[in-house]
């Protein structure tokens, strides 16, 4: 199975990116990402690592994406006990446009370009 522990819901992936997780590990299913607090301590986000490793079998191919810290001490866990680690790879382009009162209004635009796994 392919785990999606981000903030980004396969449900709203492009269907090369749905295609692309498929191939690598067939069904996806999505764990959302927590929230780490600024104030969390290393103890607090060791304890969400360990709560979300739990959820992920061996033989997943898994992308985690968010906070730094949780990010690396899951991806450690993970990577421990042999499961496979992936993240989504993307071309970004920022479009500027001035308005007419002046602001400058940025829009970033991704297109996904594959899975890199992680060695």
């Amino acid at each position: 199975m392919f785990f999606n522990v981000s903030n980004h819901p396969s449900s709203k992936w492009s269907a090369e990116q749905i295609e692309a997780a498929k191939a690598l590990c067939g069904e996806i299913r999505d764990i959302a990402f927590p929230n780490v607090s600024p104030t969390a301590t290393t103890a607090d986000v060791s304890a969400l690592a360990d709560r979300l490793a739990a959820e992920i079998p061996d033989g997943s191919v898994v992308m985690a994406q968010g906070e730094f810290s949780l990010t690396y001490a899951l991806t450690r866990r993970l990577r421990d006990r042999g499961v496979t680690v992936a993240v989504a790879c993307s071309d970004r382009r920022v479009v500027e446009t001035v308005k007419t009162d002046g602001m400058v209004e940025k829009t970033a635009i991704f297109t996904f370009a594959g899975f890199r796994v992680v060695e």
